[in-house]
């Protein structure tokens, strides 16, 4: 298994260890649900289904295909954009990015850019492991 496909893995289940204890926290406290619950929501849905599931895509996908990621590098990229952003997203929105505006607002946007950056090129990897093969004439 790939570097990276392993790292996905792993942190994929980081995220829903960490997505159980905020559950918890919630269940327990729901009177830190309202700040808590988009916090939860991601790191379970970007954290670990997302994460996850790309970690197995770049494993098995390129296998069935017979065919390698287009741009292996970015797979690398998409990682660190992925993961940064996610972070940078829960760790604005408990300080209240998404309700101060300002700087801590625009910081959120950015890690949320940053994520969805990550997400594309993952689409464009597997998009074209995923395309069928031209002929030579």
């Amino acid at each position: 298994m790939e570097i990276y496909a392993k790292r996905f893995t792993k942190m994929a289940l980081i995220y829903l260890a960490l997505g159980v204890v905020m559950g918890v926290v919630i269940g327990t406290q729901p009177e830190w649900s309202q700040r808590l619950r988009f916090v939860h929501i991601h790191l379970n849905l970007l954290g670990f289904m997302t994460m996850f599931i790309s970690g197995v895509a770049y494993h098995v996908l390129p296998r069935f295909n017979a065919r390698p990621v287009p741009w292996p590098n970015g797979v690398k990229y998409h990682f660190i954009l992925h993961n940064t952003g996610l972070l940078g997203m829960a760790a604005t929105h408990l300080a209240g990015g998404l309700w101060s505006g300002g700087i801590l607002h625009a910081g959120f946007v950015g890690f949320a850019l940053m994520t969805g950056a990550g997400l594309l090129i993952m689409v464009y990897n597997l998009y074209f492991v995923l395309a069928p093969v031209k002929e030579d004439p």
